[in-house]
This record gives structure tokens, sequence and C-alpha cells, in this order.
């Protein structure tokens, strides 16, 4: 990282979080006013663009726009299963010049990336580039506006190209669906190791930006089952990276968040799917049971999943669960995703009651369903969006047409609010890693500062099974981290989006943690490169090799709010 470069970051980040404060500031006294002057008479004032019966809809009633939201993402669903398939049964069964469609038409891709790449270089390179994708399409809130400031480079990859069952592999692009891939590997008797929720997640964005699910105790990050990269450099080279080849670039590009490359194509180990997980819900009293229980759990060879939901700060269900191929004859037998269930989250609150957990604290879930457990109500956040689309009544009628696209609801909300109710004053939506012995106090203190419940709890592991990858490791060492997933709005008085989120990454500065990247951070760049400083080093080192430094941004300035403004 150039010495200029570093200046600039530091003194935006500086500027931009004093500017921040005030914002936040000047909002709080607007909305505490009964009349708001108007300064300039060609400016229309904020209390009047907050009035009329359009803005009061959608910051008090969404769903009345949300609903007609649906029908459009179940015929967009529908369209992306069919494209999936279709896709690759013309592209494996097709020929070009004696070869495989499907390599003939990926390469086609990259050559188009390549040439997109030329072209910026014949601009002058005088701005960074990154992917022409629209932010409304990310499940991430941040406004993602340095897109605007840069030299887009249109990436269009949405496709399944191979599955190596004698190597158990699939090779996919980046712009491929969690959902999609897995349902697709699924037809085929194979899944993923790990399965991130939710279903809308990309391929390269779990790579560039991280994933974690509830077998991550087991097999690490989304990262940990990757086994090849190929991605187009900012010099318009297309290179492979693989823990064999180019292998300080192969642990480099995650979290890396496209600063060093296009990605075009990846590797991802697959393992045969068992139709059944056997879950078990153990009721959890004290913040010392929690950490005891993720300790015997996570150290259980035989478990394959473990995750926890918070329902207060010292009650909850942690839930532990092994993949069978059969249910045992009298066991009791949940089929998740029809549509009249319950949202999985109401359905593991009945568990922390002792009387339910005395008929029985084990159940038999299809895996398929498990992996689409948190799907229907994006966690939890539905609630917020449409209030009755957990009601019984509801469910029986329209449960199966849930959910909504996250995207389109984010889209809604950019094109049709103001400003001031963007940013979500009182959401809190992070994910926070520590390791597990300091699990009881990060809860102690989240707690404190945002009173946001349910929380989504989720171990990981250090998994590099490569030797020679272990200087390149983003851990320090091996211990088992627990992301704390934050999601909700905050009902205290003394919550404030910038203070109570600077106070949380200083705490997880302070007790070696960090802050998941994709969520809204107000890091410094003074802080961002505290708290990552192990896995940075081999970042700058990439971006000095690479050239990257005018090709594209510094990740800080993609991830956080200070940075991207």
């Amino acid at each position: 990282m150039t010495v200029k470069e570093e200046m600039s970051l530091k003194k935006r980040s500086l500027i931009v979080d004093t500017e921040d404060e005030d914002d936040f500031e000047k909002i709080s006294d607007e909305k505490n006013s009964d009349v708001i002057q108007d300064q300039d008479s060609s400016q229309q004032p904020v209390e009047d663009q907050s009035s009329g019966i359009l803005f009061y809809i959608l910051e008090r009633h969404q769903w009345m726009f949300a609903i007609w939201l649906i029908p459009i993402s179940i015929c967009y669903d529908i369209f992306m299963w069919f494209r999936a398939r279709w896709n690759y049964w013309t592209s494996n069964h097709l020929a070009y010049n004696g070869k495989a469609y499907a390599k003939h038409l990926h390469r086609e891709k990259v050559k188009d990336v390549q040439r997109q790449v030329e072209e910026w270089k014949l601009s002058g390179c005088e701005q960074p580039m990154c992917t022409a994708r629209p932010g409304w399409q990310s499940i991430t809130l941040q406004k993602q506006h340095y897109k605007d400031r840069m030299y887009n480079i249109k990436i269009d990859m949405p496709d399944i190209l191979k599955i190596d069952k004698e190597n158990k592999f699939v090779t996919v692009e980046p712009m491929v669906t969690i959902g999609t891939l897995n349902g697709f590997l699924i037809s085929y008797g194979w899944t993923l190791p790990v399965v991130p929720e939710l279903d809308d997640l990309t391929i390269g964005g779990l790579v560039m930006g991280g994933g974690i699910e509830s077998t991550s105790h087991k097999y690490g990050l989304f990262q940990y089952i990757c086994r090849r990269f190929e991605i187009v450099l900012g010099d318009g080279r297309k290179v492979d990276c693989s823990p064999t080849e180019n292998k300080a670039l192969f642990a480099g590009i995650p979290f890396s968040y496209g600063t060093l490359g296009f990605l075009t194509c990846v590797d991802i180990d697959i393992i045969p799917y068992k139709p059944y997980i056997e879950l078990t819900y153990h009721n959890v009293q004290t913040l010392d049971e929690v950490v005891n229980k993720f300790t015997e759990v996570t150290n259980d060879p035989e478990v394959d999943s473990v995750e926890g939901h918070m329902y207060s700060l010292n009650t909850g269900v942690i839930m532990s669960g092994k993949f069978v191929d059969q249910v045992p004859k009298g066991a009791k037998y949940n089929v998740l995703t029809r549509w009249y269930k319950p949202w999985f989250y109401k359905h593991v609150e009945k568990y922390m009651d002792e009387n339910v957990q005395k008929v029985g604290n084990i159940e038999y879930i299809p895996t398929e369903d498990f992996f689409h457990r948190q799907n229907k109500s994006f966690f939890w956040m539905l609630q917020k969006v449409i209030p009755f689309a957990n009601n019984v009544i509801f469910r029986y009628l329209l449960g199966w047409t849930m959910p909504p696209k996250f995207s389109l609801i984010k889209l809604m909300r950019q094109k049709l609010l103001p400003q001031e109710f963007k940013d979500h004053k009182d959401m809190v939506l992070q994910d926070f890693g520590f390791e597990l012995k300091d699990l009881k106090h990060a809860l102690q203190f989240i707690h404190e500062q945002t009173e946001v419940y349910p929380i989504w709890l989720c171990p990981s592991r250090h998994c590099i099974r490569t030797p020679e990858l272990e200087e390149f490791s983003g851990f320090k060492k091996e211990h088992t981290h627990i992301d704390i997933g934050v999601y909700g709005y905050s009902t205290l008085k003394s919550y404030h989006p910038i203070e109570s989120q600077r106070r949380m990454e200083r705490y997880a500065i302070d007790h070696e943690g960090y802050v998941a990247p994709y969520a809204e951070t107000q890091l410094t760049f003074e802080e961002f490169n505290e708290m990552f400083e192990f896995p940075l080093k081999n970042y700058h080192k990439l971006r000095k090799e690479y050239d990257c430094e005018k090709a594209f941004p510094h990740v800080y300035e993609k991830i956080s709010k200070l940075g991207r403004s």
C-alpha cells in the first residue's frame, strides 16, 4: 500500500467520521422539531418529505408494498430454477469444435471481462475498477456509493459449469446463488459441506466476503471448502490459484472484496447428500451453560451441525445435529418447509419450555428443509416488513409464497423512501466474532449496547488443511470462534447507530475479536488495520505484487461506511 493511498484513506476516515456524527445530530434535531425552517426555497423541507401518506405507509406499513413483490419473487425463483438446469444440460451436452460448450461459453465470458479491463487501461486508469452489479442486488444494507465514482466492469457469470463426481468438486461461476447451487447438487445426490443462509447469497460474495453456517465448526468458513479460484487481474491476465499454485493469492482472495482481481470461476468441495438431520434442542438458562454446551458439542466428532438462538441475555436454545440416512421408526419427524409451518426461530423457542423438553428434545428434519430453515423469515427480520406473515391464517393461505426477494424489498426502500428513513437508525445488523472463551462477556456487552433479540450464535474453526498455507492464515491460532449475529431493532433509548456501533467495534478490537465486513461498520482506517492486522500483512503484499493500487480500491474503501463515503 502506498503512502499516498494510506494518507488519503486516513484523511477520508477522519473527515467522514465527523460528518456522520454531525449528520445524525442534525437528523435527530429535525425529528424533534415541530417546524423545519427552509433556508433555501428550492429545497423541500425534510418534514414535508416525510409527511405524505406514501412515506407513512413505507415506514409504518411496508407490507402494503412488499406484498406485491411476492408474485415477482415467485416468478423469478421459478425462472432461475429452470435456467440453472437448462444451461447446465445444454452446456454439457452440446459441443463446440469437439469440446464441451460450457468451457467455450465460459472462456468467452472471461475474454469479455479481459476486454473491459483493457478498455479501462486505454481510458487512462484514472478510476479504480469494481463490478457493475447494482447495489440493491446484494444482501447487505450498505449503501455502495463507491460504485458511482469507479469504473464499472460488467460480469455476467451465473452458471454451474461442471460436477466432478470422481474428484468430488463442483465448478461454478461467481454469480450463482447458494440456493440455486445446493438445490441443483441435491438433485444429483451431492451437497456442499457448508451451506450458508440465505438462498440469495452468491458464490462470489461468499468467497470474497466470507460465509459461515452451522457446519463451520467442522469445515470452517466457506473459503475453506474452495480448492481453486480463477481470477482476472488488474492488468487483464487470467490466473488460477490453489493451495499449490499462486498459493499466496489463493489465501488472500477471501475477504478481499474484489480488490485483488475479478473472480470468474471457483472449484468447491462437495460431499454425499444425506437426506435427514437428527436435531437435538438443548435448553440453556445461564451464559455459563451456553459456553459449556458449545464447548461440549463443538468437540464431539459425531456432531455435524451446531448453532444457537439466544432469546434473552441468559436464556436460549443450542442445537446440535447429525446427518443421517434414515428416520428411526416412531421418531418425531418435522417437515419444516410445509407452507403452514411456523417460522423456524419460533419453533425453536418452544424448546425453552421444560414441559416440551420432557416430551422429547430430538426430532428428524429433511436435510434440504434444514438448509432453508431461516430463509422463510430472513432469520427473524421479515417480521418488520410483513408483521402478520407468521400468523397461522396467513401461513395456511399464503405461507407457500414466502419469502419475497430481499433485494426487491431493498430496491423498493431505496427508490421510494427519503434518505432519513433509509438509514435504519434503530436497526442493528452485524456479526461479531469472538473466541469461545470470551463469549459470555461479549454477549453481556452487546446486550448492554443493543438489547436486540433473538441473537444467532454459530461456531467456526480454523480449518486450513494444507500446511503450506498456514503462513497466510487469517487466524492466529487454533481456536473455536463464535459468530454472534445481532439482527433486529433496538428498543434502548440510549442506542445510537454510530456511537453504539463504535463502542462494540472497540470492544471487539480490545478482545481480539472482529466484525463481519459485509455489514455496516464505523471503523476508521487505523481501527480497521488494528482489527485485521494479521491478514492484512499478506493482503498488502499482494496489492504491491499484482499492482492493484491503481486498478482496485483498498478493501477499506468498500467495507467501512467511512471508507465508502
